[in-house]
């Protein structure tokens, strides 16, 4: 009978999603090269509409999903702790864990910038045939960056994390502030006891729904991800990679140690698990946010990854992972540090250790503070530069190859969510093997 369950099963779900993902990069890159990125009119213009609304249609879903998921998951999560002070020990566990690992990846990343300097060498001719604009992007100015200081914006971004309309909050979809009335109404709710279990029933039959719909979306996940790597590779011209290649280089390469040693140790070491299982049972998640470039947009994946392919208990990731989705940039960190000090050597200006100091700082502050902002990427690049005392027009220099580094950099923070989600299940003893990947848990695990 195994057997023939196994036949049956067919391809796992993250074979399903990479084939999906080689299939759009050949199919996108080929009609990248043969009718070119700037196509508007004709079949080839239709077809490409096509594809891009297919992507478009899967990360909908995904973000439809959110706000319910979200706030049943963390309000059962809450609920389900039974002694509200093991929040606390929770939360403390979870904040900590992501602040060092955002420190370990600025400093990747000012390490790697430092020994490879990508902005020395580099083509300057290519450079400007791409007529790359420095215009500042107006989600920069919108919030006021280089006209406040960085350390009003991040204090400003942490306070703003109170919603003044929950509803509003849940609206708008501001995941930081829907975290924060969650958590703020669960406690309540615990305090208040019997008279909350008819809402408390509700609730959990509302995150029963959620995780139901996460798996019928998933089924869908390896075609619609291919629309969407086709719909991006169509688009994407290898001029600027070519020309940005060094800088491009270091980011790559300073995501892929972070992941694979600092992240990947820690596992090993704190969360006594094997972290190439670990990265088996979250691949669907990983590819997914690879291919839409959104920890928000994944993180019903993620979640459902951590529970059922890894075996963490899900009051653990159902706390962890919606706060880490919305304050944990790993990749995001490491790619502003590189390119902080990359538009510096780009613009012929020498960063002393000390205002790389400043830019360790606040690079690690800012990924975490300035989270909830809309296109937080670009804004929290703004406030390390202004904080480095460079100008905010350098990040028009970056923007050509912004898009594929996102991918990767997004990538590496569902992973650095994982890897959270993990430490903090070994520490409060939350961890159990799955059948589906055999042998999830190393034998030292299973006997400690």
């Amino acid at each position: 009978m195994e057997q023939e369950k196994k036949k049956k099963k067919g391809l796992d779900l993250q074979w399903k999603i990479l084939i999906g993902i080689v299939a759009g990069i050949v199919l996108g890159i080929a009609f990248n090269q043969i009718v070119g990125p700037g196509v508007k009119t004709g079949p080839v213009y239709m077809i490409k509409i096509i594809f891009k609304y297919g992507g478009d249609v899967f990360i909908r879903l995904l973000r439809m999903l959110i706000v319910p998921l979200v706030f049943a998951s963390i309000f059962m999560a809450v609920v389900n702790l039974g002694d509200i002070r093991e929040l606390g020990k929770i939360g403390g566990k979870t904040v900590a864990y992501y602040m060092i690992t955002t420190g370990l990846a600025v400093l990747m990343g000012i390490i790697l910038v430092n020994i490879i300097h990508p902005g020395q060498g580099i083509n300057k001719e290519a450079l400007s045939a791409l007529e790359i604009s420095t215009k500042v992007p107006a989600k920069v100015t919108k919030q006021g960056v280089g006209e406040r200081s960085a350390f009003v914006i991040i204090v400003d971004t942490l306070v703003n994390m109170i919603p003044k309309n929950p509803v509003g909050a849940m609206a708008k979809g501001d995941i930081l502030q829907l975290i924060f009335f969650t958590i703020f109404f669960a406690i309540i709710a615990a305090m208040v006891g019997r008279e909350s279990e008819t809402l408390t029933k509700f609730i959990h039959g509302v995150d029963v729904i959620m995780n139901k719909a996460i798996f019928i979306v998933m089924e869908i996940a390896p075609y619609c991800i291919f629309f969407l790597v086709t719909a991006i590779f169509m688009d994407l011209g290898f001029d600027a990679l070519k020309a940005l290649g060094k800088y491009a280089l270091t980011v790559l390469l300073g995501l892929a140690l972070h992941a694979g040693v600092s992240l990947s140790l820690l596992v090993l070491l704190i969360g006594r698990y094997n972290p190439f299982k670990l990265m088996k049972a979250m691949a669907p998640a990983i590819m997914t946010a690879w291919s839409t470039a959104s920890s928000a947009a994944t993180l019903p994946i993620t979640m459902d990854c951590l529970e059922k392919r890894a075996g963490v208990d899900r009051k653990i990731g159902n706390f962890v992972l919606p706060l880490g989705a919305t304050v944990n940039m790993d990749g995001t960190a490491l790619y502003e540090s590189v390119a902080v000090i990359f538009i510096a050597e780009l613009l012929g200006i020498h960063l002393t250790i000390g205002m790389q100091v400043v830019i360790f700082i606040t690079a690690t502050l800012a990924a975490i503070g300035a989270a909830a902002i809309p296109g937080a990427g670009l804004v929290t690049m703004g406030i390390v530069l202004t904080a480095a005392g460079l100008p905010l027009d350098g990040i028009g220099l970056i923007l050509a190859i912004d898009r594929i580094l996102d991918q990767f950099r997004t990538a590496v923070n569902v992973w650095g969510d994982a890897t959270a989600g993990l430490v903090v299940g070994r520490l409060e003893n939350a961890i159990t093997d799955v059948e589906e990947l055999g042998d999830v848990v190393p034998q030292t695990v299973k006997s400690a």
